[in-house]
């Protein structure tokens, strides 16, 4: 309305060859190609600089984010986080090893991402651990997850996935502590409707120890321009 006007920007960053700087999403961002797995925690956008090393099927990056109050129990800005990325296509599989450091809390996160295509469709297999909390992943303080997205026709794809957690509580000073474990369970369609537009439907179910189950899902209509 008239009296409240804005603009939300998702990204604005330059690139120049492998060095990027601005306000983009992180490479916590690329997870599984399914909605059910959880392999980030808080925000993937940062005013971040990075730079990415390629050389043919190999790359290798590190960036340096700056957190801004997404550390757990403060509101204190300009904290800084450091991530590292290696990764690379074999053939028909393609693997990312991923790190981030948390300056301020002095704890971090590695996360391994696969994928391989079989038979009529993409395999993906994924595992992170977590050392305490931090803003990159600290849902848990292990976890592995796996999906496998097939491919029905040129339009229409389906993805069913899982994921296991152990040890989902935290102390006051940041560490993990007890024994309460969880897992999800759900399903992804992606449907093209049109050249640059599609629809995606996501069903999902959460059973955590202690904590009512849970359905949750989406309808999305996606357009790109």
């Amino acid at each position: 309305n008239s009296s409240n006007r804005g603009v939300n920007v998702d990204q604005a960053f330059i690139e120049l060859g492998g060095l990027k700087v601005g306000y983009f999403y992180n490479w916590w961002d690329d997870g599984l190609s399914g909605e059910t797995d959880i392999l980030a925690s808080h925000t993937t956008q940062y005013n971040a600089i990075r730079y990415t090393y390629t050389a043919g099927a190999f790359y290798a990056g590190v960036a340096v984010d700056e957190l801004e109050g997404v550390i757990h129990g403060t509101n204190r800005d300009n904290n800084v986080g450091i991530e590292g990325i290696i990764g690379g296509a074999f053939g028909p599989a393609k693997v990312a090893l991923l790190g981030g450091y948390d300056t301020d809390q002095e704890e971090g996160a590695v996360r391994v991402i696969a994928t391989a295509e079989l038979g009529p469709g993409t395999l993906g297999l994924a595992a992170a651990w977590a050392s305490g909390q931090n803003a990159y992943y600290d849902t848990s303080e292990w976890t592995v997850a796996a999906e496998y997205a097939v491919k029905v026709t040129d339009r229409f794809k389906i993805t069913p996935g899982g994921q296991y957690f152990w040890n989902l509580d935290s102390t006051a000073t940041g560490g993990f502590n007890g024994d309460r474990d969880g897992w999800r369970a759900g399903l992804t369609f992606d449907y093209q409707l049109a050249t640059n537009l599609s629809t995606k439907v996501a069903v999902n179910y959460q059973d955590f120890d202690n904590q009512q189950e849970q359905w949750t899902g989406f309808v999305r209509l996606q357009r790109a321009f």
